[in-house]
């Protein structure tokens, strides 16, 4: 399975695209909401059902400086569908809990892998990318670590003048970042939000970025994904569901191909180039 990181330059629909991308999944998912400003879907998609803010990533932190945190993190699991198969992890309730937890991500993240070993795609809602400088991201209040191990980063940018310009300086410095303390810039790629002029052709020359994937600018459906309540018709059937259920493949390609990258071949020592 993967482990896919969504995050963006500005409020870009990054939540209601990693939620569809989880929903359309045809496999088991977990979507970990992992946004410092705070997470949206305990309230709004889920308008309250199933959840208390009893569970949840602000409770991660004190189970960790516990040495709790593996035997109670599956209990702040909670289901986004009636067969479990949808999973997730609710986020802060409070954008003042994110500096808690700036010594937990790295045990989260091998949960988070745990979950992926036991067939999940695991989805992570970063949020906005947030800086120290211009060349590394911010390791206290931003869920660093998850997009640095990720397989695959996704940054969400809508096809518009104004989006395109706050991506560009994102873009230098989650490369920058990558390749000095992640996996790699090679793991970054663009998900774009069709809801403007700009042809993805163009926004990833621009960006000098691949894009991995689209989604059509379905604003029904987000408002159900993002305040929750009923899809006119059949959810299943709704365009961004559609297009989230698509979008599956060249995602999972895109990060299962960067993974095997990464994997030393057989015979060949860590370090040890080969001539193959």
């Amino acid at each position: 399975m993967t482990m896919i990181a969504l995050t963006s330059a500005k409020s870009c629909g990054v939540t209601t695209s990693a939620l569809a991308l989880a929903l359309a999944s045809p496999r088991r998912s977990l979507l970990a909401e992992c946004d410092p400003a705070g997470g949206t879907i305990r309230t709004g998609f889920l308008q309250g059902h199933g959840t208390t803010a009893s569970v949840g990533l602000h409770r991660l932190a004190t189970a960790d400086r516990s040495g709790t945190l593996p035997e109670v993190f599956e209990q702040h699991l909670v289901p986004l569908d009636g067969a479990g198969d949808r999973l997730l992890l609710p986020g802060l309730t409070d954008p003042a809990q994110a500096s808690s937890l700036a010594g937990t991500w790295e045990n989260l993240h091998r949960l988070l892998r745990v979950m992926e070993e036991d067939q999940f795609d695991v989805l992570v809602d970063a949020g906005r990318v947030v800086v120290d400088s211009s060349t590394r991201l911010n390791e206290v209040v931003s869920p660093a670590v998850l997009l640095r191990r990720a397989d695959l980063v996704l940054l969400v940018v809508r096809c518009t003048a104004s989006s395109l310009a706050a991506a560009a300086p994102v873009v230098k410095t989650l490369r920058e970042d990558l390749d000095r303390h992640g996996a790699g810039s090679g793991a970054l790629g663009l998900l774009l939000i069709e809801d403007g002029p700009f042809r993805p052709a163009e926004i990833g020359g621009h960006l000098g970025t691949p894009v991995v994937a689209t989604l059509p600018h379905d604003p029904n459906t987000a408002l159900v994904l993002s305040e929750g309540g009923q899809v006119r018709g059949r959810f299943a059937l709704a365009p961004l569901v559609r297009a989230a259920r698509s979008a599956h493949e060249p995602i999972t390609v895109a990060a299962t191909r960067r993974r095997l990258q990464l994997t030393p071949r057989a015979g060949v020592r860590t370090g040890e180039v080969s001539h193959v």
